[in-house]
């Protein structure tokens, strides 16, 4: 199981492509960082790599579309899980026809409810972490995942997904999640999507203050 070349690297760890007993994986250390103190790091990293693994086990174990968790080794702090071939949605939502779409927002909702449905949240729910593959969307890289039953949480994960849209495909934002809202929907029932999406509103509103604020500063700065 040796790593090669690194398939990618990001803020907390690095990724290599690994052949694993003739199946296509994807192998993540997680580095330490000089900025934290030794104990921590170390702390930080184990806890990261057991709550991953567990979110990973928890909702395969559910059907859920995503990668497999082949092996786990927290005191070195690695992952090694099954590698999801196809495109991420990031890269190819704007080639999707209108009924593409449609079906992948719906399959998307159903997914995300179902896993907060089970309290657990993303951490980083972008386009970029969605792999579109047979016309199914597999959600990718639970590395800020956890644990929680706070509605917040629920929230944050779809207003990054919501963002990450507006970011790179606007004019396909109200389509999409207008969908996703719907499978959503599906899953938890009426009640609880309503309390999802006031708190998901709420977070957008607060972003727009904060947005709002910087602009009048930087507006007032220019005459001082």
């Amino acid at each position: 199981m040796a790593a090669g070349v690194a398939y990618a690297v990001g803020a907390e760890a690095i990724l290599y492509r690994i052949d694993y007993y003739g199946l296509p994986a994807i192998l993540k250390i997680r580095v330490s960082k000089p900025y934290r103190h030794p104990v921590f790091d170390k702390l930080f990293r184990y806890r990261r790599t057991v709550t991953e693994a567990r979110v990973l086990s928890h909702l395969y174990l559910l059907g859920l579309n995503v990668p497999a968790l082949y092996y786990v080794d927290p005191d070195n702090y690695l992952i090694v899980m099954e590698y999801i071939s196809g495109c991420r949605l990031s890269d190819c939502l704007g080639s999707l026809n209108k009924e593409a779409i449609r079906d992948l927002a719906l399959e998307l909702g159903r997914q995300a409810a179902t896993i907060h449905s089970n309290g657990i949240y993303h951490g980083d729910f972008t386009i970029a972490n969605i792999i579109v593959r047979d016309n199914k969307p597999y959600i990718i890289d639970f590395g800020l995942s956890g644990y929680s039953w706070d509605v917040e949480e629920y929230a944050i994960d779809i207003h990054l997904l919501d963002r990450s849209i507006y970011a790179l495909y606007p004019v396909y934002r109200e389509f999409f999640m207008e969908n996703f809202w719907r499978g959503y929907k599906s899953i938890v029932g009426i009640e609880k999507q309503g309390l999802v999406y006031e708190r998901f509103r709420d977070i957008k509103l607060r972003g727009r203050y904060v947005e709002e604020r910087l602009r009048r500063k930087t507006s007032l700065d220019r005459y001082i």
